[in-house]
């Protein structure tokens, strides 16, 4: 596995990539990054290199999606979830419901809410674009304030 970490204008950043695919993208100070003295930094891996460019595409206003091969390792559950939150168009929201209600488990929306938090790809999988069912901005395992400046970035929330 390797590494690389750099700085976007919401804060500095870690990727993660194991063979050909990204696997992980966290914020520095996020609560769930995972122990990266099991990686090596590479500066100079192709797929990190990647993900470098497009975040910063993304954050210029220049990229609404990504092209990245990713590889997650997660339960059925959140692979379902993960999936779902692939589905979201840029410059919109959906509810945490809205996602339960699409894998079809309806009464599943506190477990919907604890996959999305463990989503080990933010921005690259959107879980910044799920809220709340009355339009309130919910936990963001990044901070709520850089979920604001996400949904701002991508023209779908006005602070």
């Amino acid at each position: 596995m390797h590494h690389i970490e750099f700085d976007t204008q919401l804060g500095h950043m870690v990727a993660i990539a194991d063979g050909c695919y990204l696997t992980g993208l966290y914020y520095r100070d996020q609560k769930n990054l995972p122990d990266l003295s099991i990686s090596k930094p590479d500066n100079r891996h192709p797929v990190l290199q990647q993900t470098q460019q497009q975040l910063e595409q993304y954050f210029s206003g220049m990229r609404q999606r990504f092209s990245i091969p990713l590889r997650v390792q997660a339960t059925e559950f959140q692979q379902q979830v993960l999936a779902q939150l692939q589905q979201i168009e840029p410059g919109k929201t959906v509810s945490y419901k809205t996602i339960a209600n699409a894998i079809e488990r309806p009464n599943s929306v506190r477990a919907v809410a604890n996959a999305i938090a463990r989503n080990p790809l933010i921005i690259v999988i959107p879980c910044h674009r799920v809220i709340g069912i009355k339009g309130e901005i919910k936990g963001f395992a990044a901070g709520i304030e850089r979920k604001k400046a996400l949904l701002d970035q991508e023209g779908c929330w006005a602070s």
